[in-house]
């Protein structure tokens, strides 16, 4: 059985996730910018685009010429930031994690697997749009 996705490479933001000094950490919700680069989610009422596949080290990143693999579609694997049903629509946490949607956030996908604690990681089938949680 085949997995389907669409991944696309995207320019870092020279100053992705500012305050972070790992740089791109895998497994995260992104964002796209302005200037046609991704940042790291920061907030949930942010739309993202999907999830960054892929560590860059922060020395790379602060050149602004890297690229990353961000999954746009299909199955992605997500860190989550607390506990996680399996079947719960999640959204991007500030730390761009997967969490519970909640009211005023955006769904960025549906849990296939459950998590237990912050830190899991977990598959999440991406959707589009990121739809407002009513």
């Amino acid at each position: 059985m085949a997995n389907f996705v669409l991944d696309k490479g995207y320019v870092v933001a020279s100053n992705y996730a500012s305050s972070d000094v790992n740089g791109v950490q895998a497994f995260r919700f992104v964002r796209l910018t302005a200037a046609q680069t991704i940042d790291r989610c920061s907030a949930i009422t942010q739309v993202p685009i999907g999830v960054v596949m892929e560590n860059v080290d922060v020395a790379k990143v602060a050149t602004g010429k890297v690229a990353a693999d961000v999954r746009l579609m299909g199955i992605a694997r997500v860190v989550a930031s607390a506990a996680i049903a399996v079947g719960a629509e999640v959204s991007t946490a500030a730390d761009g994690r997967a969490v519970t949607a909640a009211t005023t956030s955006r769904v960025a996908g549906i849990a296939l697997q459950a998590a237990g604690a912050g830190g899991d990681q977990i598959d999440v089938l991406l959707v589009p749009a990121g739809r407002l949680m009513p």
